[in-house]
């Protein structure tokens, strides 16, 4: 290995770790019930009735059912498992998605970016959608290889186009999203090869595939939903035009209030700047140099453009995203398309022009962004870098117990240990799985947090057909107030 291949090699390597030791699920200042389902469903996975969350119609399990072979076979927590799990998927989304890339230099930009991201788009890191891309990426890897694999390794290429299959059903099951980037990526396989062959006619290896990988997804993917007891309602549902207008105005105050520096966090609100001019700077040098079209014939950067588009439309036409506030979870899909049509848009451009200012400003836009989460964390929310994992760690010296309170006061206890701690919300949100709850009323002590759900501890509280009885005084533990019950028999 020579020195430069080393150097990257070794700094690919720092960010990695730096990512893991920051926003992976054991480490994770900021982690929540939501995450803890992940950590909660790879301890109790059940095979195939966990094929979705917990009875959910929505959120393929991959990372959980990944997990049992670190629970399995090196007998690893949970919470450890669901780390490593979901690292796993994304380094092989990440090198997938960097082969595109020529230069090193790029490819680290795009590690900081994937790794590293932006404050507002850290859930990349732990939420299906960078598991999608991830997926999405291998699959793109593997269309790359079959574009260039010999003629006569017939069967190598059946097997590509199997795996191609298996990875893109995969992506589907674990985010319905995947289905719009699979559309516009077999959209722009057919434009370019349209284009290539001056003809709209493709052989009949390719109508036959397509064919059996559409039948093979809907037949997997109603299967796994037909499993769900709960079905989410105007899931599919479209905007109409007040709905599409309240959408992007709640994206133009969140805008707003980053522009204007309403927003406390002062290195977020710098990155919004940063990235404005980048890439009004970014417009005028392609079309100034009339680079447009060069880039326009790249496919791979014809696909990501398409989908930072198409992906952005989805969201404004999707009652559901409207009905979580358009939180800008979602939003991790444009983040990483438009990533990289601009790095790979950059990696091209730069055999024919000297690019010294793009590259100086790509670069100081991927170190603010890996600097902002960091910012946030340690001075506006929740103003520290310990990880939750061990500060709720601190509920297992109470021993073997059962835990009821508010919902993101609940299964986020349980991710240290799930067989000491049996943590579910109270019973006006209800449980995601009736299973805990019945688990929960067999310990001998059982614990209500009051945040967020109660103004005081009542002498006595009905919680899933159960009477409990409280005794003794309320105390502080984990950053949450506790008071101990006692089931009445």
């Amino acid at each position: 290995m020579n020195p430069i291949t080393m150097k990257y090699s070794i700094t690919i390597f720092v960010i990695i770790a730096l990512s893991y030791f920051y926003y992976s699920f054991s480490y994770y200042p900021l982690l929540n019930s939501d995450d803890a389902l992940s950590v909660l469903m790879a301890h109790y996975y059940q095979f195939p009735k966990d094929l979705y969350c917990w009875g959910q119609d929505r959120g393929g399990t991959l990372i959980p059912m990944l997990s049992q072979f670190f629970i399995q076979v090196f007998g690893s927590s949970a919470l450890t498992a669901v780390s490593l799990s979901s690292y796993l998927i994304l380094i092989i989304g990440f090198l997938s998605l960097s082969s595109l890339i020529q230069s090193n230099y790029y490819k680290l930009i795009f590690a900081i970016f994937w790794f590293l991201p932006f404050q507002r788009f850290i859930d990349l890191l732990r939420f299906p959608i960078g598991v999608e891309y991830s997926l999405l990426g291998l699959a793109i890897f593997l269309f790359y290889k079959l574009e260039r694999i010999d003629p006569l390794q017939k069967f190598s290429k059946h097997a590509l186009v199997v795996a191609i299959i298996v990875i893109l059903t995969l992506a589907v099951w674990v985010s319905d999203l995947a289905m719009v980037s699979i559309l516009v990526l077999m959209g722009i396989l057919f434009l370019f090869h349209c284009i290539k062959k001056n003809s709209i006619v493709v052989n009949r290896m390719t109508w036959v595939y397509s064919i059996i990988g559409i039948i093979i997804c809907f037949t997997f993917i109603t299967y796994a939903k037909s499993l769900a007891i709960i079905k989410t309602k105007n899931y599919l549902s479209i905007n109409g035009l007040n709905e599409i207008e309240q959408s992007l105005q709640i994206i133009r105050d969140a805008f707003w209030t980053c522009l204007t520096f309403n927003s406390k966090e002062t290195i977020v609100n710098s990155y919004i700047y940063l990235v404005i001019f980048f890439i009004i700077y970014f417009s005028y040098f392609i079309f100034n140099k009339k680079a447009i079209k060069e880039l326009a014939s790249n496919k791979w950067i014809s696909f990501f453009a398409a989908d930072t588009v198409a992906i952005f439309i989805t969201f404004l036409l999707s009652s559901w995203v409207l009905a979580n506030g358009m939180g800008r979870w979602y939003f991790v899909a444009s983040y990483i398309s438009l990533s990289l049509t601009i790095i790979l848009a950059l990696d091209l451009l730069e055999k024919r022009f000297n690019l010294k200012y793009l590259r100086i400003g790509i670069l100081l836009i991927a170190l603010v962004g890996a600097l902002s989460p960091i910012y946030t964390m340690k001075y506006v929310r929740p103003k520290t870098l310990r990880p939750m994992a061990e500060v709720v760690g601190e509920l297992k010296q109470l021993g073997e117990i059962g835990l009821i309170a508010e919902y993101w006061n609940s299964y986020i206890n349980s991710c240290p240990d799930p067989e000491l701690i049996v943590a579910s919300p109270h019973d006006q949100l209800g449980s995601r799985n009736q299973a805990i709850v019945d688990k929960l009323f067999t310990r001998k002590n059982i614990y209500v947090i009051k945040d967020m759900w109660l103004e005081e501890f009542p002498d006595t509280l009905h919680q899933y057909g159960h009477t409990l009885v409280k005794v003794g005084d309320q105390f502080k533990l984990a950053g949450s107030d506790l008071c101990k019950y006692e089931k009445v028999k």
